[in-house]
């Protein structure tokens, strides 16, 4: 009945006990994989079978008395199993599996009741394969493996430490320390060259074949290994005593080397000046050493920066309070002043506070690359080192500059100096990296990725006010601003996305502290110029002469990607003046529709601001603004409509990007939609002091744009652009929306429009992924609570809803479907049936005349039964639909697979 989900649990009823909690069965189990193991299929299926008793939970143990003894029995059965054996390569991941489920199952208080001896081979165990898994995985990297087997199994067992250090207070105190040590050096080795590691060395310590081949759509590793890296960060807490002082030796070790290298390389080229007889090998090692140290040093010391305040590991802080008393403050500054020098050229060194000396070995990182870059060396340096400096100080600065001490319940004393409010330390660094960015877009405007990276870097310097208020303080930032406003090399050489971002940053630095004058000069300097010089080209008489003109078309891109920027910037304490400001554009970039209507880039374009607009500033209209933007709104899409109208799109065969278009207006329509879930308005109350009087005439609603919207992409969706997963998704998701939150419109929408869209429902539920066919079936209950609202028989939607009735009905008793489904199809079920009562009794009695097995036909009948036991008929009410979903669980797991249609 289900679908093979990667990882299903066992939750057997009571009635199993006395077969399951027998351990001679447990036994039968791993007796049949030593038996069997040489096969590797039938080993995968009997590993599978015990990874299903290792996740075994819920009425089957009567206590937790219980639960110890099984899991006692399950730990000793799997260390007897590894422990005897030479593990083949197709038991790594059921023998992770195995680990994993039992690792998160058992609550904790049965872990830690286990024998204690037992506990502590079992968490020997796990080092040691996590080691072994872990060199086995970087093997498989080496030899480019298609099937990563250890890899699979290396980031299971990673995971689960992950889950186990994470609850550390119920384990004895300090009992991962000594794994965390072991588990953090293996993987550091693994990702280090020889002789100090073993990347790049195959099985018989043989360096491995040619250079590596880049493959330019591979992800970077920091998003690719995340998982990996966030539990090696974690591992590297637990044990930080050992774990930061000894990445800040390595790190500090490296970049030494580094700058002797790239000081031979410049003297050798003074000598020859012939760059193509340098040897890079040794860089290209030390650019990979350093890479792999500044990821993890990035790991251990900050968490991922999404969403809330991110905070300072409480282990990162209890051990730079720990050692406090050792440290002196003077030195730490001086060290961390002083990123030109090497760090064990500082007097005292040794007594400096080690969270600081890890940044600062990130900070000489920075410097010796700067430093490179200013000696024309820039041909020599790794843009992948320069992404990694940036990547780490941005997730750094978010984490500890201007650090809020009451944030936290205890402060170590050299933080709270080197980076709290109002300290030198901190005034220095965000001088410090605001370099940085500067002469990064300045060497780096060619490397797109590393571009973006260091506009990142500023946009998180000026988020925050009290950190954007130290920035504005610095003259670097006002040039900055005087040279994006006027458009001069190199900053007009960078990618439109980072000329965006850019936007973005400067605008929020605009409304950071400062005197009325300044603040009037800073916008006179960053966005006058945008509106003047756009205003003075649409406005010129033989505009319509020169539009397609090169160098024109540069520049409306360049204010449509700069307004972009502007939208994204938008916070709740400056939407009204941003609102305003844009508002001012959105009706010419309807007139550049016109314009550029056989130039789809520039389209895309002017479509993808206001889906930025809406986007960012919906949530925040009042009545008043928001009318403005959907009148604004219904405009673009009309002007769209006429110049679309009879467009036949026949190369369906073309690149998905041509239909870039409809993607963004179905963003655009969804994001407007979006106000009815997220509104954080207060009837304009953001907006107090502007004229507040709507226009006359009939008010345009969501609705209204929505629906009109709909009518323009649905005659255009065909089946073959839903084969664009990116289109699908989004198609679908305004839909569902639509139907959620306008139900009563949908029976208004003319006869075509109406067809298309239950098509499209059906279609979705049947032929599409499991997540579309969810999206679908989440529809299908607020149409038919229409229906039932209206009590009106014989229309259009009351007949629709009648037919998914039989599709969901089909889809939960006959269809394979995962488990996520059956909540989804349930509660369409449920509301379908209070609808159509005589039909879903008709499905039923057609089911069971179609049964010819007496038995099968009994357990349906009383499953159907159970299913629908309440005396009174269902409806609409919230209580027995609750009942009737557990109901419906019962009855899956009773007749799932019954009468599968295979």
């Amino acid at each position: 009945m289900f679908e093979a989900t990667q990882n299903v649990m066992l939750k057997p009823t009571d009635s199993w006990r006395e077969t399951l909690l027998d351990h001679r069965v447990m036994d039968l189990f791993f007796t049949v994989h030593r038996k069997i193991r040489e096969d590797s299929d039938m080993a995968q299926d009997s590993l599978q079978c015990l990874a299903q008793l290792a996740s075994m939970h819920g009425p089957i143990f009567p206590d937790e008395n219980a639960q110890v003894t099984y899991l006692a029995h399950l730990v000793e059965g799997l260390l007897n199993m590894i422990n005897g054996i030479e593990i083949e390569d197709s038991e790594a991941v059921g023998i992770s599996s195995i680990i994993s489920n039992l690792i998160s199952t058992f609550p904790r208080s049965v872990l830690t009741a286990l024998p204690n001896e037992l506990f502590a081979s079992f968490i020997n165990c796990l080092t040691l394969l996590t080691c072994s898994f872990g060199r086995s995985a970087a093997l498989e990297e080496v030899l480019d493996k298609d099937d990563m087997v250890y890899m699979e199994a290396y980031d299971k067992l990673l995971e689960s430490w992950l889950t186990l250090v994470q609850e550390d207070e119920h384990f004895p105190r300090g009992c991962f320390v000594q794994p965390a040590v072991q588990v953090f050096n293996s993987y550091i080795q693994c990702h280090l060259a020889a002789p100090d590691g073993t990347r790049n060395l195959t099985a018989n310590g043989v360096a491995s074949h040619e250079e590596e081949e880049i493959n330019e759509l591979q992800e970077d590793d920091r998003e690719l290994f995340s998982d990996q890296l966030a539990s090696i960060g974690m591992l590297g807490r637990i044990a930080a005593d050992h774990c930061i002082p000894l990445l800040t030796g390595l790190l500090e070790d490296r970049v030494t080397r580094l700058h002797g290298q790239l000081q031979r390389h410049q003297q050798h080229l003074m000598a020859t000046a012939d760059p193509g007889t340098v040897d890079r090998k040794v860089l290209d090692d030390l650019y990979e050493d350093i890479h792999w140290l500044i990821l993890v040093s990035g790991y251990l010391l900050a968490d991922d920066p999404q969403g809330e305040t991110p905070l300072i590991p409480s282990e990162v802080m209890e051990y730079s309070i720990k050692h406090s008393t050792e440290v002196d403050i003077n030195t730490t500054l001086q060290l961390l002043g002083s990123p030109g020098e090497k760090a064990t050229s500082i007097p005292g060194c040794n007594r400096t506070d080690s969270v600081i000396r890890l940044l600062s070995a990130v900070l000489r990182t920075s410097e010796v690359e700067s430093r490179a870059t200013r000696a024309s060396l820039t041909g020599l340096l790794s843009p992948q080192m320069g992404k990694d400096i940036v990547w780490f100080l941005r997730r750094w600065a978010k984490t500890y500059l201007l650090v809020d001490e009451k944030l936290y319940g205890q402060i170590s004393m050299p933080l709270s100096t080197a980076f709290g409010a109002d300290t030198e330390g901190a005034q220095w660094i965000v001088g410090y990296l605001l370099e940085k960015v500067i002469n990064n877009l300045s060497v780096w405007s060619s490397e797109p990725e590393l571009a973006n990276d260091t506009v990142e870097l500023l946009v998180t310097l000026v988020e925050k006010r009290e950190r954007a208020n130290i920035v504005v303080q610095c003259e670097n930032w006002w040039n900055l601003a005087k040279q994006f406003a006027s458009r001069s090399p190199p900053l007009h050489m960078l990618s439109s996305s980072v000329q965006r971002t850019l936007m973005k940053a400067l605008v929020l630095g605009g409304f950071a502290h400062m005197n009325s004058d300044t603040k009037q000069q800073y916008w006179a300097e960053v966005l006058h110029p945008l509106q003047q010089r756009f205003l003075n080209l649409i406005n010129q008489e033989n505009f319509a002469q020169i539009c397609q003109e090169e160098a024109v078309k540069q520049e409306i891109v360049a204010t449509l990607e700069a307004l972009c920027g502007i939208a994204e910037a938008t916070q709740i304490d400056n939407v009204a003046s941003l609102f305003s400001f844009l508002m001012d554009f959105l009706s010419s970039c309807i007139g550049l529709m016109e314009v550029y209507r056989n130039s789809p880039e520039t389209v895309n374009l002017i479509i993808e601001v206001f889906v930025e607009v809406a986007h960012k500033q919906i949530c925040y209209l009042g009545e008043t603004k928001s009318m403005k933007l959907y009148e604004v709104c219904l405009t673009l899409l009309q002007v769209y409509s006429k110049n679309n109208l009879g467009r036949k799109r026949l190369d369906v065969a073309g690149e998905e990007d041509q239909y870039q278009d409809l993607l963004l207006i179905m963003e655009l329509l969804t994001n407007l939609l979006s106000k009815e879930f997220i509104d954080f308005s207060d009837t304009d109350e953001v907006f107090r002091g502007q004229e507040q009087s709507s226009g006359a005439g009939r008010a345009v609603s969501a609705a209204d744009v929505v629906l009109y919207g709909v009518n323009i992409v649905l005659p255009l969706m065909s089946q073959d652009l839903l084969k664009f997963p990116s289109l699908c998704n989004q198609y679908y998701k305004l839909i569902t929306f639509i139907c959620e939150i306008f139900p009563e419109k949908i029976p208004q929408l003319p006869e075509e429009l109406f067809k298309s869209l239950m098509c499209s429902l059906e279609l979705g539920m049947t032929s599409m992924s499991s997540e579309i066919s969810q999206l679908c079936l989440e529809a299908l209950s607020p149409l038919a609570e229409q229906c039932a609202k209206t009590q009106e028989k014989d229309t259009p939607l009351f007949i629709a809803t009648r037919h998914f009735l039989k599709l969901v009905f089909d889809m939960l008793v006959l269809q394979k479907h995962n488990t996520e489904m059956t909540v989804a199809a349930g509660e369409a079920l449920y509301t379908l049936v209070c609808l159509h009562q005589a039909e879903y009794s008709e499905l039923v009695e057609t089911l069971l005349s179609n049964q010819r097995d007496a038995v099968i036909y009994q357990r349906l009948a009383d499953a159907f039964n159970n299913l629908t036991a309440s005396s009174t008929p269902p409806t609409m009410d919230r209580k027995q639909k609750v009942a009737f979903l557990k109901s419906l669980e019962e009855f899956v797991a009773n007749v799932g697979g019954l009468l599968c249609v295979k």
